[in-house]
């Protein structure tokens, strides 16, 4: 990759002064890198929202590109930073599970602890590692740095007990993980759990003993009830046509959601 790349993923919204800094920083270091946000509208200290967008996000981009992912309640504890080499990118940010879906995706991930203080910021302080830590180690690995510079490997990663579906012979069993600004609620049953051959006519999907209506498409939905569809990233969203399903329909992060095969 000629160019190299840094990605950012937090929750610390665009209000503060707080992504700039680090931006700043990065910059300082290596001024040729060019800086993609993804997003900084995580809930505050939200792990597991990180987790699954940082795992539904890395893949959009060059084999090569540093992930830097700061969602970090316990910056300045015992906590350790890390960088993780998994899937031919690397992931910058704190050891508290933000990485779990990309190591449980490569068996063969590689975890770096960050101690080598001369990669790090010169007046750091304890509670903005993401500026102190995380960003100058993402500027330095975009200058071509080995991650064994850094620190020494780390066996026991912390990850987060993250819910898989549950395949049945006529039934998926998942939950929703993710709502985004429109208020869609994504699950964890992705497109690739189905069957091989196409069966999509004879899937319905099922919520708090409803029956939900699966769709092609948003626009194919009546306004104001809720139907089901599988996202752009092949993953199985419920969603109202123009309106806000998580607020008209009471729903949250981690209610069940079902879809069935009915045999004709």
């Amino acid at each position: 990759m000629s160019v190299p790349i840094v990605t950012l993923i937090t929750d610390f919204g665009t209000k503060d002064p707080f992504v700039g800094q680090m931006k700043g920083v990065m910059l300082s270091i290596n001024p040729r890198i060019v800086i993609v946000d993804v997003t900084h509208q995580i809930p505050p200290f939200d792990v597991r929202k990180a987790a699954f967008v940082v795992s539904e996000s890395f893949g959009y981009f060059p084999r090569g590109t540093i992930h830097v992912a700061v969602v970090d309640p316990g910056v300045g504890s015992a906590r350790r930073p890390i960088i993780v080499a998994a899937q031919g990118h690397l992931f910058v940010g704190p050891d508290n599970g933000i990485f779990s879906l990309i190591i449980d995706a490569d068996d063969n991930y590689k975890v770096i602890k960050i101690e080598n203080v001369k990669f790090f910021f010169p007046e750091r302080g304890s509670t903005f590692h993401a500026r102190d830590v995380f960003a100058p180690v993402a500027a330095w690995l975009a200058k071509g740095i080995p991650v064994e510079d850094f620190g020494p490997p780390v066996a026991d990663p912390v990850t987060l007990n993250i819910d898989i579906p549950l395949i049945l012979s006529n039934s998926i069993k998942g939950r929703v993980v993710y709502i985004d600004r429109f208020g869609n609620c994504i699950t964890n049953i992705h497109k690739r759990m189905l069957p091989r051959e196409d069966m999509s006519t004879q899937w319905e999907v099922l919520w708090r003993n409803r029956t939900v209506e699966l769709v092609s498409h948003y626009e194919a939905a009546s306004k104001g009830d809720i139907f089901a569809l599988f996202n752009s990233s092949g993953y199985l969203e419920l969603f109202v046509f123009m309106g806000n399903c998580a607020a008209e329909w009471n729903f949250l992060c981690g209610d069940e959601v079902e879809l069935v095969f009915r045999s004709k």
